[in-house]
């Protein structure tokens, strides 16, 4: 028997829990419509965009119209709407389109919405597909809860938008199929961007947000090429904590200097593993300031695949990439430099094969013993592999170690080049330790 991927999530995992529910009635569309285009500025709508006008009553009465036609676009140009909820209800058969003239931050021509209250700006609801927003400004005034609250229905898409200044969410997708492109999300006093299932999110800046940069609190999403950076919790943060979560890929892109952990793959307990089949591939990651963070966190997880990464630590990172009671999940090629942690920490990991990394000048004068070794897999771990490791430290007081295996039944293999420090003895007693299966003892190789 085959299931499609969106049956495996719901049999999986269930619904996704949301904070707040929404009941739009259907509008039926006319029979053999070709769906209509109107500006919210022309009569019979007349929308102010003045910035001092609340303008939620015209542009409900265009949204309206639309619907009413089957569908069609609407435009809003050059200007500030003061608005509520923008509330769209179901096309059947149809579907709208919310076009603006772009925005900018030194206020040229642009199409700017306002929030005048603390209701969510976009509101789709139940069964609403297909609906598109493109080319303007959401600005949450520093009292509305939502600039998009995507509650019901599915495939929206977001296009070239600025979302900011929202005190909850800036984008919250509860939907499949959602896009968000090319767009700025950032300031925002809670979360940046929610993801639910099956979504892309591709070519964003997702930054400065008070909460987690990007929330993906269901499987199967696509995050591509974005950069999310200085956010005050975690950058991107993949959670089981609504549901089973599955087959998400974060894939290339910038993430740098986000304040929880730039990267956290986090299932609900080590008895719940329920985050599982995850890939991040070809990122750079970056926390050289002053914040106390690490690269890539993975907790509670099952077959996270994670390869070809670059990582440039600083004085304060806590590693590059920690995991934490794990199984059956791969670390390939990963290149790092100047961290003060591990390159790689195994607490508690079963089955984890870890190969091609290269460090170069890990560890400071501050950092611990057991945080200075570039591979550090712990007591509990069990069957783990370590191989083609690499360390180098060139400074005039060398720091960095190699691999510590306290693991049982853990191998260790490959080539390990310790260069260009200024003594033999500078990695330390146990550059790397292995389990002798044979005669049943630690060995250290110097």
């Amino acid at each position: 028997m085959t299931i499609d991927r969106r049956t495996f999530f719901s049999l999986a995992g269930g619904a996704v829990a949301s904070p707040i529910s929404f009941v739009e009635a259907d509008v039926a569309a006319p029979a053999n419509c070709c769906g209509l285009t109107v500006n919210v500025r022309a009569a019979p709508y007349s929308a102010k965009g003045d910035g001092r006008t609340n303008d939620t009553a015209a542009i409900m009465e265009a949204v309206n119209s639309v619907a009413a036609a089957g569908g069609g676009v609407i435009d809003l140009p050059a200007g500030t709407y003061l608005v509520d909820s923008i509330r769209i209800p179901r096309v059947r058969g149809g579907t709208i389109r919310f076009v603006g003239q772009g925005w900018s931050f030194d206020a040229g021509a642009n199409t700017h919405l306002v929030s005048a209250s603390a209701s969510p700006m976009f509101v789709p609801g139940g069964g609403v597909n297909g609906i598109e927003l493109s080319l303007m400004h959401l600005d949450g005034n520093n009292i509305g809860t939502y600039g998009w609250f995507g509650e019901a229905g599915n495939k929206a898409r977001l296009l070239n938008v600025l979302v900011d200044r929202f005190t909850k969410y800036g984008i919250y997708f509860n939907q499949g199929l959602c896009e968000l492109r090319q767009s700025y999300v950032r300031n925002n006093k809670g979360v940046g961007v929610r993801a639910s299932s099956d979504g892309w999110i591709s070519g964003c800046e997702i930054g400065s947000n008070v909460g987690a940069g990007l929330i993906v609190a269901g499987g199967g999403n696509r995050i591509t090429d974005n950069l999310v950076n200085s956010n005050d919790g975690y950058g991107i943060h993949i959670t089981g904590q609504y549901a089973s979560n599955q087959i998400n890929s974060v894939i290339g892109g910038y993430i740098g200097e986000n304040i929880g952990q730039n990267i956290m793959i986090e299932g609900r307990s080590s008895g719940d593993r329920n985050v599982n089949y995850n890939s991040i591939i070809g990122c750079f990651i970056q926390q050289v300031g002053p914040k106390k963070a690490g690269g890539i966190g993975v907790r509670f997880a099952r077959q996270a695949q994670i390869m070809g990464l670059n990582y440039l630590g600083g004085p304060n990172d806590t590693g590059c990439i920690r995991m934490e009671s794990c199984d059956s999940s791969q670390i390939v090629g990963v290149a790092s430099v100047h961290s003060s942690g591990n390159i790689v920490r195994l607490n508690g990991c079963d089955d984890v094969s870890v190969s091609g990394v290269t460090s170069r000048d890990n560890a400071s004068a501050s950092t611990s013993i057991d945080d200075s070794y570039a591979i550090f897999v712990d007591e509990k771990s069990h069957r783990c592999s370590i191989t083609d490791v690499r360390v180098t430290d060139g400074r005039t007081q060398a720091l960095s170690r190699g691999v510590k295996n306290l693991g049982a039944n853990t191998v260790v293999l490959g080539a390990y080049s310790f260069t260009g420090a200024s003594n033999a003895d500078s990695f330390g007693d146990a550059a790397v330790m292995t389990y002798d299966v044979h005669a049943k003892q630690w060995r250290t190789r110097p």
